[in-house]
């Protein structure tokens, strides 16, 4: 008896026309695969710019570890190697310990730490490129609604 009821009979009409509602793009970008299809309402150069800042700090990253602190990294693992011979330096000059020595370390644990840094800033490349393709569908619907309302 529930279902003679009239809450339960417009119930199923309502979520299907939602539904509808919800997968009837817009008439904008109705041509755009969905994947790159650009929201209304958003502007898609910021969205670029904060993508392409986020591939900068990467290729910062990239380049401090592979070019100014890779020799830290090595010079480290040389040392490993040499140790003996360091060991007995080490004991001839005890009592000769500089600053330079303790920032040395210093660098060399700042260099560990900096290791892999940009492997978090890595995804920012792929995003980029998205944006920069939804950014070109974008404006290019974008410039053809602002011819049709100059001609009207």
């Amino acid at each position: 008896m529930a279902s003679d009821s009239p809450s339960a009979r417009d119930a199923p009409s309502e979520t299907t026309s939602s539904s509808a509602e919800i997968t009837e793009p817009s008439s904008l970008f109705s041509n755009v695969p969905w994947p790159v299809r650009p929201s209304p309402g958003i502007n898609y150069d910021i969205v670029a710019m904060m993508y392409l800042a986020g591939s900068a700090i990467w290729v910062f990253f990239f380049v401090l570890e592979k070019q100014i602190l890779a020799p830290l990294l090595l010079g480290d693992e040389d040392q490993n190697e040499d140790n003996a011979l360091s060991e007995s330096n080490a004991s001839m000059n005890a009592e000769e310990s500089t600053d330079t020595e303790e920032g040395g370390d210093a660098w060399k644990e700042f260099a560990k730490g900096m290791e892999g840094m940009h492997f978090i800033f890595v995804l920012f490349i792929p995003c980029l490129l998205w944006s920069l393709i939804v950014r070109y569908y974008w404006m290019k619907e974008t410039k053809v609604a602002s011819r049709e309302k100059k001609e009207n």
